[in-house]
């Protein structure tokens, strides 16, 4: 069959990151036997009509659309980003009669929610590459996708969603095509604005318990690993390939397992290439050996998500550190030649005058490059915070949560966001 993907992002604030997810269900559904074709709306100048153009072109069986971001979590100058799915759908629609399969990380959290809205019959949650191949085998023979694994289904009968298969062994998948979006688009020099990003995965799945976080629903929480030397061949092919100087691992634990960790660190060094790199770490597995490994494999710079600076709050945010962690990772990176970003995530449960000043003067005494802070937390399905704000009555039981809301804690609600702006402004490199 001829499948058409189309990738939706086209936000532009922070990193601008390369379609990952559809280029390894494009290269999935390809092994297949599938004729794939890819539009990847982030270059578009006039979307709404490359659609049309595309399908009218190739002529589709079936399209696969990726929705990335549902909105920008921000609580204090929302955008809401399902409007713009919204013209796209319509278009695909008012286009052709195939059928359109509906997926992606923001699709993964709110599948029943994002076919209502839409009017969409079909999509897939979490792991796509297996489960998209099966639901077009089931269209081919025009079957009803009831039972398989990762297929969020609804008609006038029936609103369902089986749930997905996060195959353990994820190198059987392969290498994503990175033809398919194309990688040539996402070269940016380090640090470059926009910053364009390619980006590699060398493990899915998240077992941490933070409060707020939607990862674990999205890739699962079992930890699943490829192969060292296929992550370090991706990372040379990324190079040698596709001339790109600069890429993101979007694994959100690089460093753990440790022991895996500083295998593929290895790897990437004895090839000795140019490329660089960076990653998220986290404080609770911190190893200054591993730090030292992943700046010899080339990685420049770190992101740590640390939250917050107040040994209470870390405990309320479940983030599985404590304060002195924190230090140590930071002190640790930065001796080790890589600028670090940090993050501030305040207003959750417990806040207090006294823990966003905690905060605040663990910043200014570590002194990373950056550190990007967001005031209010979103509240995503199937985590505590929504356990939390249901019994403080912040929401409703059965309510629609693909439309934003934010929890903040009262106490600090009247007068946090207005005090952070200021904060931000006395600062080189913070961000709000």
């Amino acid at each position: 069959m001829r499948i058409l993907l189309i990738s939706e992002n086209r936000s532009v604030e922070n990193i601008i990151p390369y379609p990952l997810g559809l280029a390894y269900v494009a290269s999935a559904a390809r092994k297949a036997g599938h004729a794939i074709r890819c539009l990847d709306l982030m270059f578009s100048q006039s979307p709404l009509e490359d659609i049309e153009g595309e399908i009218k072109d190739f002529k589709p069986d079936v399209i696969g659309v990726s929705v990335r971001n549902i909105d920008n979590q921000e609580m204090h100058s929302t955008v809401f980003y399902v409007e713009e799915v919204d013209a796209i759908i319509r278009t695909v629609k008012q286009t052709t009669d195939s059928p359109v399969v509906l997926g992606g990380s923001g699709f993964s959290i709110f599948p029943l929610e994002c076919l209502e809205r839409f009017d969409i019959k079909l999509g897939i949650v979490g792991d796509g590459e297996k489960a998209f191949v099966a639901l077009l085998d089931c269209i081919k023979e025009g079957g009803e996708p009831l039972s398989l694994a990762g297929v969020a289904f609804r008609n006038e009968k029936i609103a369902r969603v089986n749930p997905p298969c996060h195959r353990h062994d994820i190198q059987s998948l392969g290498a994503p095509a990175r033809d398919c979006p194309d990688a040539l688009r996402y070269r940016s020099a380090p640090f470059e604005e926009p910053a364009f990003m390619a980006n590699i995965q060398s493990r899915r799945g998240c077992h941490m318990k933070c409060i707020y976080c939607s990862s674990p629903l999205i890739e699962g929480k079992q930890m699943r690993l490829r192969d060292p030397e296929s992550v370090a061949d991706e990372l040379e092919s990324l190079e040698k390939d596709h001339g790109v100087m600069f890429a993101a691992f979007t694994d959100s634990l690089f460093n753990f397992p440790g022991e895996y960790t500083h295998r593929i660190c290895a790897e990437i060094a004895k090839r000795k290439l140019k490329i660089r790199w960076l990653a998220n770490i986290n404080p609770c597995f911190h190893e200054k050996r591993l730090s030292e490994a992943m700046a010899k494999a080339g990685c420049v710079s770190v992101s740590i998500g640390n939250e917050s600076g107040s040994e209470y709050m870390l405990e309320r945010l479940r983030k599985g550190f404590s304060k002195s962690q924190v230090v140590r990772a930071v002190r640790d990176a930065k001796s080790s030649g890589m600028r670090v970003n940090c993050f501030l995530l305040l207003g959750g449960p417990g806040e207090t005058e006294n823990s966003v000043k905690e905060s605040i003067e663990l910043m200014d005494s570590l002194e990373p490059d950056a550190v990007r802070v967001t005031v209010g937390i979103r509240i995503f399905p199937q985590c505590e915070m929504y356990d939390i704000a249901l019994k403080q009555g912040v929401i409703k039981p059965g309510q629609n949560l693909l439309y934003p809301i934010f929890y903040i804690e009262p106490e600090v609600s009247g007068w946090l966001y207005e005090f952070m702006l200021e904060v931000c402004g006395e600062r080189p490199g913070w961000f709000i």
